[in-house]
């Protein structure tokens, strides 16, 4: 089975450097297989059937010295971001939320978001920016403080090149 750690908040700026090829070594000796990487935020793509988040977590930390959060996804699942009607529209962008959202919490969405946007399988945040992603106001970080959950941010050309490499 194809995966994808999609690791938040690295070579963003001057901190929290990480080095692609030292993340793919770092991979493999955790036992990983077939692990290749995609651009410099964080995309590190293997096949495994087992892993455990925590323990990714704990030996980037380990590795690198500072936390870095990590969201999984699958390739069906990433197949079925690409397949949804909003993902097919102008500046998209998704938010994959370390967690499931609650109704409480899509509600919430619903009253603040005025962009078009979608909740997939309750964890994959979908949105048509009416705005470039640095003018408007619906970020990665947005999510995170409305939702108090971590989320990583990957626009449109990335999760489809992504998924050419799964």
């Amino acid at each position: 089975m194809s995966l994808v750690a999609l690791l938040r908040g690295i070579n963003l700026g001057a901190k929290n450097k990480v080095d692609m090829k030292s993340l793919k070594t770092l991979f493999e000796e955790m036992g990983f297989e077939n692990v290749r990487t995609y651009i410099q935020t964080g995309n590190v793509i293997f096949d495994n059937t087992t892993y455990d988040i925590l323990e990714i977590e704990k030996m980037l930390f380990a590795t690198y010295g500072f936390n870095i959060p990590v969201v999984l996804r699958t390739k069906a699942e990433l197949e079925e971001i690409q397949q949804h009607p909003v993902f097919l529209k102008d500046q998209v962008y998704v938010m994959f939320l370390a967690n499931e959202i609650s109704d409480e919490q899509q509600a919430l969405l619903d009253s603040l978001v005025e962009d078009e946007f979608v909740v997939l399988k309750r964890k994959n945040i979908i949105i048509n920016m009416s705005k470039n992603y640095h003018q408007t106001k619906f970020t990665n970080t947005f999510f995170e403080k409305k939702l108090g959950m971590v989320s990583t941010a990957r626009n449109q050309n990335t999760v489809n090149k992504i998924l050419l490499k799964m």
